[in-house]
Parts: structure tokens; C-alpha cells; sequence
């Protein structure tokens, strides 16, 4: 058979295997046991001859623009013209400013916020936590926005989510690849992750309306999201879904394969029509199924209002079907206890873990090294050498595969692993000048690779 051929026949096997394998998410906690079908480190042969089948394919354009290559259409959730919207939170902000929270006032940044606080940096010229925002892309390439996508991630795992999502589908995976790498460079996600938690709505992070805290029994973080503390009107849209994009990217750094999801919590006690917001409902959902795939294990909708049958209804259709499969309904304490252990349970939730959210504000030098531009310059440097040398073992890698060749096939495969090590350790490096730290570093649960809850749980 020819290579075509080859690929063909190779999905459809992992379609087979993909559809035979993997769990249900109820039967993966009631077994106390991660489903890790087509998970990286977890592959078939099957799998990986597709893996490498898609590397070829992403290979083939590494070095043409980005604009010209096809992808799916860039979805907007919600029809916004967030330059105008921006414009118009900046004259509420300026003619009549209102208070959201705890001293946040509309429209106010973090950064903003800590400069009236007295929270200021000695390397900024105007005391600035941050230094302006330099791009590390070198050009529009596949090659330059696809290394800014990856950053400290293995680029095997992020491959591999869109290859899930789309069933093993080669050409339906490249195309939906292209258009979340497309969507982050329309979104400015790399500027994003540049300011981290500064540039976000004070409001937001003083209330803390969604936070990551603790592991369920399957070991994937939870994400707690009450529905009471949101308010459609206390922040603009483009604000809000700055914040969404900050959540999801820094959610990237407290995953690790196996453990490649999260449990969201989406708590609705004491929620209100007053807290309904279906632009963030829709902007959260099109994240989860076209820009951040598979990156959700389970969600659990917690106590939820009698009316609320009546929401899902509406909400159901909206999301992908595999992603409605992994949403459970609890109402009380005893719900949750199915997927969360007491000792990981909030305590005001019927467990044992007395934490309750509180921002930790930024350390006026927590970003030193982001002023360094020579140091920046020299891992950017170290860092593509090695990526570098991370394609050319994936080029030996495909055209073994190419050409049947099993023992060069597991040799390449052997030297990618041992590369894709040095580029993650060189990325992370990286990523200390070109991430703003952020709530999850001051807090000690987030310490270079290494994620501990412990820093942060206070057992009753």
C-alpha cells in the first residue's frame, strides 16, 4: 500500500480502538482508575504510526505562512467589537467610576489596583510589575506560532488533543490544530500569558470566581466555579474573556501526563437569573471544544436551582457530545464524595479541607528576570537549538516509519523522547521571561514543573 493508503487504513483501526477503549468517566472513578487511551506515554503502535503521520502532514508546512494554510473556520462564541467595548468600559471607568469588590472598581487591572496599593517595582521606569511586552516569535511560520503554542508543553501532548478530539481523523485534526494556533494569534494569547494575573480585572481575582484547589480521585485538578460571584455587568466582555484565556493557559502548567484533564465544579449554590450569563456560557464552551480540546475530565453541576433542568435543555446542544458525556449532576455533599475524597473536599462543600480562596497579591520583584533582555535573548537561543534538534529526530522518526524501517522507527522514537525532555527543561527556563508569575507561584502550589496542593490545605 501506499503511505495515503497506510493512513487511511491506520485511523480507521484507532477509531475502533479509540471507540472500544475508552471508558465511560463515571465507570473510570467507581474503578478509581485514569482511562489513558491515546494519552502520550499510553499509545499503540496504531496510535503512534498515526502520531507520526500527523507530524508529517504538520512538517510539510512548517516553513509556510500561516495565513496560507487551510484550517476550520475561527469560531466567535459571541459577536463583539472589543475595541469598542474596551472604549466604553474606559469611559464608565473614567466619568463614573462604581465599586465591584472589596475596593475593585470597574474596569480596574490588577496592575492598576497594586499601584494604588503602593505595590510597585523597582525595575519598571514607572514602577510597572511587567515590562512591556515583547513577542518571541521570530516570523508568521507554522514553525515560529507553533513553537509559541507548545511552549514549556511536550509537543506530542498537544498534538495528540487534536487527534482525540477529531477521532483520529488526520485532515479533520490538522484543520482544527490550525485554527486554535490561528485563534491564539487573533487573541494575543501569548501577550496574555506575558502579563499573567496583573493584566487581569481586579474585581475577577480579588473575588476569585473561578480558582483551581486540590485533585479529585482520578488525580485531575479541580477547578471551583460559583456561579454567585459573577455578575455579567461587573466587567467588560473582552475582560472577561482575557480572564477565560488566562484560566486555561495557566490551568496547561498544573497538567502532566497521564494527568492531561481537569474536573471543573461548576457551583451553583445560592445561584439567580442575576448570575446567568449566556456569552460566557457560550465563550467557555467554544474554548473547551475548539481551542483547549480534551483538556476536560469530568464537570459536575453542584446543587443546582429546580429551574436548572430546564437551563441544561438549552445548554446541551451547545457542546460537543463527548463533552456532554462527562457532565454530572450532584446536590449534595454525598455527590461530590463520588469523585472527590473528604480530605480533598472544601470543607464549606461536606469535606475536610478547611481553604477558602483568598488573591495573594503580586511581590513587587516576582518578575525580575522579565527585565533581563540579554538573559531572555540567551534561552530563547539555547531553546531553539533544541528545538531544532527536536524536528530533525521527528523528520528520522517519520521517514522511518515512511519507509518500514521498525528498528530506525524505535531509535528516533527513543532520541525524541530524551529531546523532548531538553526542550521542555529550556522552555520552562524560558518561560521565567516571558510569563509574569502569577497566583498559583505565590501561593507555593505551582514551583517550576513540580504542582503540590499541600502549600494550600488546611485540614479540619
Amino acid at each position: 500500500m501506499s503511505g495515503i493508503f497506510k493512513a487511511i487504513s491506520r485511523q480507521r483501526s484507532a477509531v475502533d480502538v479509540a471507540g472500544a477503549g475508552r471508558e465511560a468517566i463515571t465507570t473510570q472513578f467507581s474503578k478509581g482508575r485514569l482511562d489513558t487511551c491515546g494519552v502520550y506515554g499510553h499509545l499503540t503502535p496504531n496510535e503512534e504510526n498515526l502520531l507520526a503521520d500527523l507530524w508529517e502532514r504538520i512538517l510539510d508546512d512548517f516553513d509556510k505562512p500561516l495565513d496560507s494554510i487551510e484550517g476550520d473556520p475561527i469560531a466567535r462564541p459571541v459577536e463583539s467589537d472589543d475595541d469598542l467595548e474596551r472604549k466604553k468600559a474606559k469611559e464608565v471607568q473614567e466619568s463614573s467610576p462604581f465599586e465591584v469588590v472589596a475596593g475593585c472598581m470597574f474596569n480596574q487591572s490588577v496592575a492598576e489596583k497594586c499601584k494604588e496599593l503602593g505595590i510597585v517595582s523597582e525595575c519598571g521606569a514607572d514602577g510597572e510589575l511587567v515590562p512591556k511586552f515583547e513577542t518571541q516569535m521570530l516570523d508568521n511560520t507554522l514553525k515560529s506560532v507553533f513553537w509559541s503554542v507548545v511552549r514549556e508543553d511536550h509537543p506530542d501532548v498537544l498534538i495528540l488533543r487534536f487527534l482525540r478530539a477529531r477521532k483520529w481523523d488526520l485532515e479533520k485534526s490538522y484543520k482544527m490544530a490550525i485554527a486554535a494556533i490561528k485563534w491564539r494569534i487573533q487573541e494575543h494569547v501569548e501577550e496574555i500569558v506575558w502579563y499573567g494575573d496583573t493584566a487581569n480585572d481586579a474585581s475577577l481575582m480579588w473575588k476569585g470566581v473561578s480558582y483551581a484547589h486540590g485533585k479529585d480521585k482520578l488525580g485531575q485538578p479541580i477547578i471551583w466555579s460559583g456561579s454567585c460571584l459573577h455578575h455579567q455587568k461587573d466587567q467588560s466582555y473582552p475582560q472577561l474573556k482575557r480572564y477565560l484565556i488566562w484560566m486555561m493557559e495557566t490551568l496547561r502548567q498544573l497538567l502532566a501526563p497521564p494527568i492531561e484533564r481537569v474536573c471543573l465544579i461548576m457551583d451553583l449554590t445560592d445561584h439567580s437569573n442575576a448570575n446567568m450569563d449566556w456569552p460566557f456560557v457560550k465563550t467557555f464552551l467554544k474554548f473547551l471544544e475548539a481551542y483547549y480540546p480534551e483538556c476536560l475530565g469530568i464537570c459536575i453541576v453542584y446543587n443546582g436551582p429546580w429551574w436548572f433542568s430546564g437551563v441544561w435543555k438549552l445548554i446541551s446542544p451547545l457542546l460537543d457530545p463527548v463533552v456532554a458525556s462527562k457532565v454530572q449532576f450532584a446536590q449534595k455533599p454525598e455527590g461530590l464524595l463520588k469523585f472527590i475524597d473528604e480530605k480533598e473536599l472544601l470543607e464549606k462543600r461536606g469535606g475536610k479541607d478547611a481553604y477558602n480562596y483568598e488573591y495573594v497579591k503580586p511581590d513587587p520583584e516576582e518578575n525580575k528576570l522579565m527585565f533581563d533582555k540579554e538573559g531572555r535573548t540567551a534561552s530563547a537561543e539555547k531553546l531553539r537549538l533544541l528545538q531544532d534538534q527536536f524536528v530533525k529526530a521527528t523528520t528520522d522518526w517519520v521517514n522511518a516509519k515512511e519507509g518500514g524501517d521498525d528498528d530506525g522507527f524505535a531509535a528516533a522514537a527513543r532520541r525524541r523522547v530524551e529531546l523532548s525532555n531538553q526542550v521542555k527543561a529550556a522552555a520552562s527556563e524560558l518561560d521565567k521571561y516571558t510569563r509574569a508569575r502569577h497566583f498559583y507561584n505565590r501561593t507555593g502550589v505551582l514551583q517550576g514543573n513540580v504542582v503540590d496542593w499541600t502549600k494550600v490545605q488546611n485540614h479540619a
